[in-house]
């Protein structure tokens, strides 16, 4: 037997072909501490076995755990990765890589609580919770006062249960991860330490290849919360089999799509941690389509919380998007004005609105008062016209299609956001435990 190097960094591909996925190991004798990339909210301590130079260790998964089996050469570590029959490789070099042994979620004194993210193609962030209050990191671990800001605002200091920022201490939540395959779907479940049984719920994208770390900052808020969260890699993207659907909203992508959360949903449902009455569907923007769709053929989904979901149809939000600039150009008109075109062109491709009608779970939409993305305006008409016979709620705030500040409306702006608009979360907070969801 060897001494192993105390931390390695470096990435694997499960299977090989897929998109690489980062990974730190803090190695503690017999033990190491396991962190993976972003779309991951926690560290995993697991067995760690060396034997001369080969190294074996294994994180938690279903149906079957993820094995490394590798060799300590020189200054790297490196061998094989698998899941069941599906096969990779990874590959790491002594040191540590320290804002991924850092990703996750912490709570601090009372109900203040944090995540350190590096999600959706952003540098790392932390985020106050539930203020939504956001700041960059730099590599030297200090932070800045806004999202696109290094320094400036104190910087973290580490220790073995956590960071301390500005006076007050963090602790990383307890949470249990399995990295998951449902079909064809590769994800991330984050369950609540103890017996349960919890409330669930499986995240739904927007459009484009996207991959679970889209979710890390909602996903981070509901796991602060005590819910159980399943993110995925969207279908032929990230880590997930099968094929891309593509980029158009159209009703065969929205029902292949569908299926997959219907799956995800089945899956949580049948978990003994999970309370089946509590188990729902959160997503963004086309999620709006995909969601009510999947919800009407699933009667395993409870409750359902949509970001920017239009319910209007896709002909018409498309329209709407390239009138107002879709917060990467100046809008067309004004809002009046561009609205007034969208109403003359009339609905046309999907439409949400049948779904809807067929729904008798509990629904919020959170919507920007100046969503260039999404015509709000129109999608609060097609609602108001559901509401008697529903249980349909929504909050209007004065923010766009993402919830983060754009200063100026566009997302070159994005650096100089100071966060969240101060009553997201805590508007999500209220209708969750309003619903029994919390």
């Amino acid at each position: 037997m060897i001494a192993a190097p105390p931390s390695w960094s470096g990435s694997y591909a499960l299977p090989a072909s897929a998109a690489r996925v980062a990974v730190a190991v803090q190695v503690h004798g017999r033990t190491a501490t396991v962190s993976l990339g972003p779309g991951h909210s926690t560290a995993t301590v697991v067995a760690f076995h060396v034997h001369g130079k080969r190294v074996r260790f294994t994180l938690p998964g279903l149906p079957h755990d993820v094995r490394f089996d590798g060799a300590v050469v020189g200054k790297r570590l490196t061998g094989t990765v698998t899941q069941g029959r599906l096969g990779g490789r990874f590959s790491l070099r002594r040191g540590l890589a320290r804002i991924i042994s850092l990703l996750g979620v912490y709570r601090g004194a009372g109900s203040q609580g944090a995540a350190i993210l590096e999600a959706d193609g952003l540098p790392p962030f932390l985020v106050e919770l539930p203020s939504g209050a956001t700041h960059g990191i730099g590599s030297a671990l200090t932070v800045g006062e806004r999202l696109g800001d290094k320094q400036g605002n104190g910087a973290l200091s580490v220790d073995a249960t956590g960071f301390s920022w500005k006076g007050t201490h963090f602790s990383r939540v307890p949470l249990r991860q399995r990295e998951i395959r449902v079909g064809a779907i590769a994800a991330t479940l984050s369950l609540p330490r103890g017996a349960g049984p919890f409330p669930a719920v499986a995240m739904v994208h927007g459009s484009g290849p996207r991959t679970r770390d889209e979710f890390d900052i909602f996903s981070a808020y509901l796991e602060l919360n005590g819910v159980a969260v399943l993110a995925d890699d969207k279908r032929g993207v990230g880590e997930s089999g099968g094929s891309y659907p593509g980029e158009a909203a159209n009703p065969s992508a929205i029902d292949v799509l569908a299926h997959d959360a219907q799956a995800e949903v089945r899956f949580l449902d049948r978990l003994p941690q999970i309370d089946p009455a509590r188990v729902g569907l959160f997503g963004d923007s086309q999620a709006g389509w995909i969601i009510p769709f999947a919800a009407q053929r699933d009667s395993a989904v409870r409750w359902a919380l949509l970001n920017s979901g239009p319910t209007t149809t896709v002909g018409e939000t498309d329209y709407w998007g390239q009138l107002a600039g879709r917060s990467d150009s100046p809008p067309s008109g004004t809002r009046e004005e561009m609205l007034a075109e969208v109403r003359a062109a009339g609905p046309s491709g999907f439409d949400p609105v049948p779904s809807l009608q067929a729904l008798s779970i509990p629904v919020l939409w959170m919507y920007g008062s100046d969503d260039r993305n999404v015509p709000t305006e129109l999608c609060l008409e097609r609602l108001q016209g559901l509401v008697p016979a529903h249980d349909f709620s929504w909050i209007v705030l004065p923010t766009t299609h993402t919830p983060l500040i754009l200063p100026t409306g566009l997302l070159s702006s994005l650096p100089q956001s100071p966060g969240f608009d101060a009553r997201f979360f805590p508007g999500i907070d209220g209708w969750l435990r309003a619903k029994g969801v919390l």
